[in-house]
């Protein structure tokens, strides 16, 4: 009983408790459920966030691809257009170039002489004699164009440079004859030069100068007086009879004088041969472009009366001076015309300074001939004493020159310049004439004609090759119907062979070439007779039982590789075709034999041939089968001897052979032994590449062990090198009895 309202308290408690662990259990559940809703979100944000920020990313590079791409291309464009620029160019200095040199080649061929052209014509002396008459005339135009490039000639511009002393000469002022005629000029000069330009012309040494140039010359022209410069005027002073004298002293006076002509020098000279030096003189043509002038000095004034005991010096405001330095306005002096003469002589500095120009450097004098002076008066210009005296002040005389003065109404200026001067001069480019080539020779003419050599006819159709012996250049022509081939070649030896159908080939014969020849070359054929045909009987047998077998036969001429007959033997072994007599190979082959070559000379004959019973041991050498000097390499022109090999094998499956290399007895044994083996391994090989199992294949080395000829003859040694293969098995089968 106890035990049952246990159970029932149990259950009780149970049924109570289960709806309240129930609820806990949703409760958590629930918080869980927001826990995870949460965490989702904010990994969803996340993963959002994310996105954007690579979408951002990407944006970002992308722009910076678009930008980057956009700067390349606008360089390549740039590059692009640079280089198309430089293209355009590159274009017009090909096109200028191109349009000069057409029009040299115009002005050049507007003056050459025509060239004569090949006339078919003309016999080969006519054509002669027109060549050589072109010939003639090219010379003589050549002639004269070396003539005139070789012309010791040379045409300069240039510019010159000059310094030195000069003066204007002046003499004949006439000064009144009274208490003056004490005072004279004594001229002085100063420094002077130029600047020209001009055109010089050099002929073998001969000199030719011309040009314009600019000289200036400074003089000063000293007015002394004989009696120290002393002049005086007197004053009588009324009632009274005393008189007093005004003395005037110049220490010194002076009249500066400048003057600048513009000239054009006309000289003449020379070049010395082995010196290098030259020399010029001539003439100078120049005017006055600009002339001044002024009057300075120093003045000194006393008063002199023999009432006074001493004489009256530095009272000023009686205009008594002691040592006063004056200077009168510059005045305008007029220069005219002005013919000089000129000489120089120098040296050229060439040889001395490297630089392309010519330099020249001399010492020269000018001197005008010619009065200079184009004298005109001032107003009341009297001669300077003469206005000193009448006025109060003796500086106030109105003429500022000693030229513009009466007293240098019959005056004459000379101009003179003497010093150094330095000349650049620029050689111009020459015109130069070109020579002519030489025309082209017309081609020399030769004629072939081909005949019959038994009937002397013509034969046209002909096959005519041609060959030049030293360039191996080859022509072909065919004669034409009167058995004529004609054409220009040039000098020169010429193989010439004919061939036609139905004649024997012309020998070849040599033709020599001249210029200026039309030879004919008459070369004879022989017509080929008629082939006799007769009949080519041939039996095969078993070479061993001398039974007759059926075979395949292929008949070949021994002069090129063309098949002129190919059958199968009938049962009994016997072969017959009609054949021409003469030489041809017959290649037979048979199932379960060897195949074998035989070189027939078929003069109506019937031949026996043999073939051998394909069975172990039998040894047969590889023939035509060559190898490079002591290596293992085969040779290619091997190719058919390796390909007959093969075929044999691969044709009968069941056969295996033994190939066996031997060498002559040169050289030490050891060495023949491993050439032996190594050529015997080479042609294994090649058999192999060729589709032959490799385990029918054995291959092995004999040396020089088993000679077949005498090696002490170089006809033994070569038999002895050889490479042989014996049959080693049938793998039991019957090799004839299989078809």
């Amino acid at each position: 009983m106890k035990r049952i309202i246990s159970i029932l308290l149990i259950a009780m408690g149970m049924a109570t408790v289960a709806p309240m662990v129930s609820l806990v259990d949703n409760g958590v559940a629930a918080v869980y459920a927001v826990d995870a809703r949460a965490k989702a979100k904010a990994q969803r944000e996340k993963e959002r966030a994310k996105q954007a920020k690579e979408r951002e990313k990407a944006k970002a590079k992308a722009a910076k691809e678009r930008e980057k791409a956009a700067a390349k291309k606008k360089k390549e464009q740039a590059k692009a257009a640079a280089q198309k620029q430089k293209e355009r160019e590159k274009a017009k200095a090909r096109q200028a170039k191109a349009q000069q040199a057409k029009s040299n080649a115009k002005q050049t061929a507007s003056a050459k002489p025509a060239a004569p052209k090949a006339n078919p014509n003309l016999t080969a002396a006519e054509e002669k004699e027109q060549y050589m008459a072109a010939v003639a005339a090219i010379d003589k135009d050549n002639a004269k164009a070396i003539a005139y490039n070789e012309r010791d000639i040379a045409h300069r511009l240039g510019f010159w440079g000059q310094i030195g002393y000069s003066n204007l000469f002046t003499s004949g002022i006439a000064y009144d004859a009274d208490a003056r005629t004490g005072f004279q000029n004594k001229d002085k000069g100063y420094v002077g030069g130029g600047l020209g330009l001009g055109y010089q012309l050099r002929y073998k040494q001969m000199l030719m100068t011309v040009g314009a140039e600019f000289n200036f010359y400074n003089s000063v022209m000293g007015i002394v007086n004989t009696d120290e410069g002393m002049f005086n005027r007197s004053y009588g002073m009324q009632p009274y009879a005393a008189t007093m004298t005004y003395n005037y002293s110049f220490s010194p006076l002076k009249d500066k004088l400048i003057g600048g002509f513009v000239q054009v020098p006309v000289l003449f000279g020379m070049e010395l041969k082995n010196l290098p030096l030259f020399w010029q003189a001539g003439l100078k043509v120049g005017m006055g472009v600009m002339g001044m002038s002024s009057v300075s000095g120093t003045l000194t004034t006393s008063i002199e009366d023999k009432e006074l005991i001493g004489g009256l010096t530095d009272m000023y405001n009686h205009s008594l001076v002691t040592d006063q330095d004056f200077e009168r306005e510059t005045t305008n002096v007029k220069f005219g015309l002005n013919l000089a003469a000129h000489a120089e002589v120098g040296v050229n500095l060439d040889q001395w300074i490297n630089a392309s120009p010519r330099v020249r450097a001399s010492l020269f004098v000018d001197y005008g001939f010619l009065n200079s002076l184009n004298y005109t008066p001032a107003n009341g210009a009297q001669d300077i004493p003469t206005q000193m005296l009448v006025e109060a002040n003796p500086l106030n005389f109105p003429a500022n020159s000693a030229l513009a003065t009466t007293s240098a109404a019959t005056a004459k200026v000379n101009p003179f310049l003497v010093g150094a001067k330095l000349a650049v001069w620029f050689d111009l480019p020459r015109q130069k004439k070109y020579t002519h080539d030489y025309p082209k020779a017309p081609t020399p003419r030769m004629g072939v004609f081909m005949y019959d050599e038994n009937t002397a006819l013509a034969l046209g159709g002909v096959a005519v090759e041609i060959t030049n012996t030293e360039t191996g250049k080859t022509m072909q022509k065919n004669t034409n119907r009167q058995g004529l081939l004609q054409g220009r070649f040039a000098a020169g030896t010429y193989r010439v062979s004919a061939t036609k159908n139905g004649y024997y080939p012309s020998d070849t014969v040599l033709q020599t070439v001249e210029e200026f020849t039309f030879d004919t070359l008459r070369l004879a054929m022989e017509r080929i007779p008629a082939p006799i045909i007769y009949t080519l009987c041939m039996n095969v047998y078993d070479a061993e039982t001398k039974e007759p077998i059926e075979a395949a036969v292929r008949l070949t001429s021994t002069k090129d590789s063309v098949v002129l007959y190919a059958a199968q033997s009938s049962d009994d072994g016997f072969i017959e075709t009609p054949l021409t007599e003469g030489d041809y190979i017959a290649h037979l082959s048979g199932q379960g034999y060897m195949s074998k070559d035989d070189t027939l000379h078929f003069v109506r004959d019937t031949f026996d041939l043999y073939l051998q019973h394909i069975k172990p041991g039998i040894k047969v050498k590889i023939e035509n089968l060559f190898f490079a000097t002591n290596k293992t390499y085969i040779l290619p022109q091997s190719e058919q001897a390796m390909s007959d090999l093969a075929n044999f094998l691969l044709e009968n499956r069941t056969v295996t052979i033994r190939i066996t290399g031997h060498t002559d007895a040169v050289g030490t044994d050891e060495a023949n032994q491993i050439l032996s083996e190594g050529r015997a391994n080479a042609v294994r090989a090649d058999l192999i590449k060729r589709g032959v199992e490799a385990e029918r294949l054995e291959a092995e080395g004999k040396g020089e062990k088993e000679p077949v000829a005498d090696n002490d003859t170089e006809e033994g040694r070569q038999l002895n090198r050889r490479v042989e293969f014996t049959i080693t098995g049938t793998a039991g089968e019957d090799i004839e009895q299989v078809f």
